[in-house]
């Protein structure tokens, strides 16, 4: 992450003014990524948000290429997160020379219901937490992922906390 200093050298009103946008934009589209999770995975609406080429990454979730793979995920993990709610707090948005590719980072705090198993129809309370490094590059004038990183710190039941049970399949 580079240093911010809020305004480049010889930067117009106007240059002030269109980067200021884009980083709200940017925050904006992630706030929609937060809220397609939390409305189910609803995967047309996460696919929306993506270029064809993306990529989504993580250490808990797995690695999919293109907005077809990231579609198919959104649509089965439902099945395994019941129920989310994302908290993306401190965003830290870059936005490019040439105002057309940017990057990003969040720290996620979510609360989830999660199965405890495929076999099984039992349920867990659910706490993570995350780093998000993403990319973004403007498309047909609209900002979209080109990447989504997720770093998970934990994957706890909330019953056992961080402490006891780092990630879930660690018991």
């Amino acid at each position: 992450m580079g240093e911010f200093s809020g305004r480049r050298s010889g930067e117009s009103i106007e240059e002030r003014l269109a980067r200021i946008e884009d980083v709200e934009a940017i925050k904006n589209l992630k706030a929609r990524y937060a809220y397609f999770c939390d409305r189910g995975y609803d995967a047309d609406g996460m696919a929306s948000l993506f270029v064809e080429d993306s990529l989504w990454t993580s250490n808990a979730f797995g690695t999919y290429r293109g907005r077809a793979a990231i579609h198919e995920f959104q649509s089965t993990i439902s099945s395994e997160i019941l129920w989310a709610l994302h908290f993306m707090i401190c965003p830290v948005v870059e936005i490019s020379e040439d105002g057309q590719t940017a990057s990003g980072s969040w720290y996620l705090i979510e609360f989830a219901t999660m199965t405890r198993s495929p076999q099984d129809d039992l349920k867990d309370a659910v706490v993570m937490s995350a780093v998000y490094n993403d990319t973004f590059v403007r498309e047909y004038g609209e900002w979209r992922f080109k990447t989504v990183s997720v770093e998970f710190h934990q994957v706890s039941d909330l019953d056992k906390g961080w402490v006891l049970q780092k990630f879930r399949d660690q018991n």
